[in-house]
C-alpha cells in the first residue's frame, strides 16, 4: 500500500460558507509522485506540475492536494472530511497499483477566469440562466456550478460564432460541455 494513513490536523469553520467546515490532514508520505496519475483518472482535475500540486472539484468542494498535505473546503462536516480522506487515500492507492496501466498526464488544464468566459456571453442580463447578470452566470459557470445550457440567448442563431468560440474555449480548458457539442 502506497499511503497508509492520512491525519487531519485541522478542522476550522469554512470561509467560503460558514455553514460547513475546512480541513487540513497530513499524508503520511510525500504523494506528488502519484498526482499525473491522479490528472488522468479523475476528469477535472488542475494539475500543477511545478508546483507538485493537484486541485480536485468534488461534489461542490475544492480539495488541493499538495506532496504531504491536503486542504480542502466546502465540507459538510467532519464525517465528510473523513470519507474525502478515506476516498483520497482509496484513489492514490489505486493509481500507485495500478501505474504501469495508466499513462501519467502532465499538462495543467486551464482554469478559466469568470472574464474570459463573460466576454463570449451575449452580455444582455436576460436573467433567463437564473443569475442577475452575464458576469454571474460567467463565475458560475467558471466554477462549474452552472451549465453552459443555460444562457438561451447564446444557443440564438445570431450568437452562433461567441458559442462556437465559447464551446471550444471551454472544451480546450478542460470543462465539460454538452456531447452534442463535443465533436
Amino acid at each position: 500500500m502506497y499511503i497508509q494513513k492520512i491525519t487531519i490536523e485541522h478542522i476550522l469553520p469554512c470561509l467560503a460558507d460558514p455553514e460547513k467546515i475546512r480541513f487540513k490532514a497530513t499524508i503520511d508520505r510525500d504523494a506528488s509522485e502519484m498526482y499525473p496519475y491522479l490528472n488522468t483518472v479523475i476528469e477535472k482535475a488542475i494539475y500543477n506540475h511545478e508546483g507538485h500540486t493537484l486541485t480536485i472539484k468534488k461534489e461542490g468542494r475544492l480539495i488541493s492536494l499538495h506532496p504531504r498535505q491536503i486542504a480542502a473546503g466546502k465540507v459538510i462536516d467532519e464525517k465528510d472530511a473523513r470519507e474525502i480522506i478515506e476516498w483520497l487515500k482509496g484513489l492514490i492507492n489505486h493509481c500507485y497499483e495500478n501505474r504501469g496501466k495508466i499513462t501519467p498526464d502532465f499538462e495543467r488544464r486551464l482554469k478559466l477566469t469568470a472574464l474570459d468566459i463573460y466576454k463570449l456571453l451575449p452580455g444582455t442580463n436576460c436573467k433567463k440562466c437564473g443569475e442577475l447578470t452575464c458576469l454571474a452566470f460567467a463565475v458560475k459557470l467558471g466554477d462549474e456550478q452552472a451549465e453552459v445550457m443555460k444562457c438561451e440567448p447564446l444557443f440564438s442563431g445570431e450568437q452562433q460564432e461567441k458559442r462556437r468560440l465559447l464551446l471550444k474555449l471551454l472544451k480546450d480548458s478542460g470543462y465539460s460541455i454538452p456531447t452534442v457539442f463535443s465533436e
